[in-house]
């Protein structure tokens, strides 16, 4: 893996802000109307028609502990979407870095390290709702 710094082109989307803005405007609308007891408690369509947890359940939940700042409880709630969280965050402040540096980085993978990451990426899912099924979430 090679990473390689590079200006950006100008006009160029900063991806990662945008996002930020978009999921945390909706985050907080969500987060608003939740507490004034407007929205529904939907079930989850997956575990209603199957019995067993979807691969994103228990996201509502790592959500709610993350705004109580119950950090253990958000990663036991699903382990692969608080890590997808941290994740997330990081690359907003990517998206910070690149908008005062006017800088990006590229990241240049070989065939066999994509191939790779991807497995990853599929193993880790896989685990993460054998885990959520086991603990019954």
């Amino acid at each position: 893996m090679k990473l390689k710094r590079i200006n950006r082109t100008k006009g160029e989307l900063n991806l990662p802000l945008v996002y930020f803005l978009v999921t945390g405007t909706c985050t907080l609308l969500i987060y608003v109307f939740y507490l004034v007891k407007q929205i529904p408690r939907i079930p989850c369509m997956f575990k209603t028609l199957t019995g067993y947890p979807c691969p994103t359940c228990g996201a509502t939940r790592v959500a709610r502990c993350f705004f109580q700042l119950d950090i253990g409880s958000a990663f036991l709630w699903n382990p692969l979407l608080f890590l997808g969280g941290i994740v997330f965050a990081a690359w907003v402040f990517y998206g910070f870095y690149m908008l005062f540096s006017g800088k990006k980085v590229q990241v240049i993978l070989t065939e066999k390290e994509s191939c790779l990451l991807r497995w990853g990426i599929m193993i880790l899912f896989f685990l993460n709702w054998i885990y959520l099924a086991s603990a019954g979430v």
